[in-house]
């Protein structure tokens, strides 16, 4: 045997238990491996490696974690208020504290919570602690799945997105939605960073591990400016808990950075329902699978979310998710939103019977108004309940740029496309919607960055963002630019026939133009009615282009529709056909864009 396996062998006898890696060190602290990583750097936290020093090839001992963390606390706490406590292995206090301080510091301290009161109260912003800034964003990064088991990641990620939409309750408490916070999942770079690219002054880092039917949580909240601790937390509860946990974890959370809180939130907060675990855990799964926006996944969270609600026939939120799923699945699947029409609006009735007080079931409720019926005013209805219930909620301010572009509220459609942007940042659908709010208000110049954003975010997206580019670039005149975004979205995909024929238009192109149009009559069987009717505007046709239109009018297929405010048909507002057309979109006729 080696010297230094003998030394290690000895050690290990000496010191206790070993860690023998940085995840378990992490777990053993209840931290992330990047926070142990740079406690090990800047705090001599006592972690040894092994002689051949490779990365990330250590180990540690719990009693010297131990000790390191009951010095760690005699250090942050102050002499004069320092107390006879236990500390368990994170250095929290555990059992009684007892006291024997001088009279005269016990006065001190009155008069100096009296002065910190005070200034708590009059100086609007800023906390008594130390006269720290107060927390008015935060993001939850996702949770740690500590179960070793990658099949387990459907609960850590459901339970990140529980956190989320608990804390989005807070109106005065703007939070990072998921599709940003998932961005930095596993992510090593510092949490400072981090904070900045979300725009947020505080991070949630946390933790879950399941065992049989009980489910270990422990998050803590950092200031992301400084990187500092603020609260440590652990819970663990049966399974069977975990809504009544998540509404706990937020209220504790809501309490450390106190948030003013209503009566009305209040009360959301603290009522929880009583759901099967077996559910709940099918309900996760579907979450899981909801946000991959794909024909497959999609699938899957029908089938388990219909299993959710087949467990536990009152689970609301269960109906209100698979309503979301048909009607997104007949937006990225293979159904088309006919197919999917039937099942989305029964789940979604039943979502509300259940529960009226559930934000995202009014707003499925809104979308389904809106690109089944066309029904503008009770869709606006919808989405107002939503955010009545819940203000942050990201969805309902997305769904409401919408529709507010639709009716022609462009100004308002930003606002809320903007509370969207900063709800969740990294969103590239956010960004790419967003620039198309601002090409339809005629804000060209402003619109492209977005647009550009969402290509940084998502080159995926390229198809999309690139014909939207193409659209800016022709209402500015530069045709050149908007042939050259056309040609990069149809790398993609099919090359858009009816925006080549109305660019060539503008460009006095007429001849093939109108090949283009005839070739795509002949070809589709089901023709772009406003891509053909838009190519005729560009021809001057404005008869042939009302006759597309009323077509369009008349067939009330579901979908979008913003003929009403699109650009391309400005030169037919004057027409005396064109409120009759508007009316029967069913779009109110005060759609015409405030001038930008």
């Amino acid at each position: 045997m080696s010297t230094d396996s003998r030394k290690t062998d000895q050690t290990t006898s000496s010191a206790g238990t070993r860690l023998d890696s940085w995840k378990e060190i992490a777990t053993y602290l209840n931290r992330h491996v990047t926070t142990v990583r740079r406690w090990e750097k800047h705090e001599r936290l006592p972690v040894h490696r092994h002689v051949h020093d490779k990365l990330g090839s250590v180990y540690a001992f719990r009693e010297e974690l131990d000790s390191w963390l009951r010095s760690r606390l005699s250090q942050i706490e102050p002499q004069h208020h320092k107390t006879d406590v236990t500390v368990d292995p994170t250095g929290q206090p555990v059992g009684d504290a007892r006291t024997s301080r001088p009279i005269l510091i016990l006065g001190s301290a009155v008069a100096l919570y009296c002065a910190t009161l005070l200034v708590y109260i009059t100086v609007p912003g800023w906390w008594v602690d130390g006269g720290r800034p107060a927390i008015r964003s935060i993001a939850v990064l996702p949770l740690e799945n500590l179960s070793g088991d990658p099949e387990e990641d459907y609960l850590s990620d459901g339970m990140t997105d529980a956190l989320i939409g608990r804390l989005a309750q807070f109106r005065t408490l703007r939070v990072v939605s998921r599709t940003s916070s998932r961005t930095f999942k596993d992510s090593r770079r510092p949490l400072p960073e981090i904070a900045r690219a979300l725009g947020v002054d505080a991070i949630v880092q946390g933790s879950v591990h399941r065992s049989g039917d009980r489910i270990r949580v422990g998050v803590r909240l950092i200031d992301g400016q400084r990187d500092a601790h603020l609260w440590t937390r652990d819970y663990e509860r049966e399974m069977k808990d975990s809504l009544g946990l998540q509404a706990e974890l937020a209220q504790a959370i809501g309490a450390e950075i106190r948030i003013h809180v209503t009566p009305p939130e209040r009360s959301r907060m603290t009522s929880t329902e009583t759901i099967s675990p077996a559910a709940y855990q099918e309900y996760l799964i579907g979450r899981y699978h909801l946000w991959r926006d794909n024909e497959e996944n999609l699938q899957k969270a029908i089938v388990h979310f219909d299993r959710a609600t087949q467990i536990d026939p009152r689970f609301a939120a269960a109906y209100a998710n698979l309503a979301h799923a048909w009607w997104k699945r007949g937006l990225w699947g293979e159904m088309g939103l006919t197919a999917t029409e039937s099942p989305a609006r029964a789940a979604a009735q039943k979502a509300l019977h259940l529960d009226d007080a559930l934000p995202e079931a009014h707003v499925i409720q809104a979308e389904l108004l809106r690109l089944y019926d066309r029904d503008l005013i009770r869709a606006e209805k919808s989405i107002q309940r939503a955010l009545a219930l819940q203000a942050n909620n990201v969805d309902a301010h997305y769904s409401y740029g919408l529709l507010l572009m639709t009716v022609g509220r462009l100004d308002e459609a930003i606002t809320h496309m903007k509370l969207a942007e900063q709800l969740d940042p990294l969103s590239p659908a956010i960004q790419s919607d967003l620039g198309r709010v601002l090409y339809r208000a005629r804000k060209y110049d402003d619109a492209i960055p977005y647009l550009n954003r969402a290509l940084d975010l998502e080159p995926a997206m390229g198809r999309v963002v690139h014909t939207r580019l193409a659209d800016v670039y022709e209402q500015m005149g530069q045709y050149d630019r908007a042939l050259s975004a056309l040609q990069l979205a149809s790398r993609t995909g099919r090359p858009d026939a009816m925006r080549r024929a109305r660019l060539l238009a503008r460009m006095g192109n007429t001849e093939e133009a109108r090949r283009l149009l005839e070739q795509h009559r002949a070809d589709s069987a089901e023709p772009h009615l406003s891509a053909v009717a838009a190519a005729y505007v560009a021809l001057g046709d404005k008869d042939r282009a009302f006759e597309y239109l009323f077509e369009l009018s008349a067939r009330r297929d579901p979908g979008p529709n913003f003929v009403a405010v699109d650009p391309s048909f400005d030169t037919l507002r004057s027409d005396r056909r064109w409120e009759e057309l508007v009316r029967r979109l069913n779009q109110p006729h005060d759609t015409r864009p405030q001038s930008p």
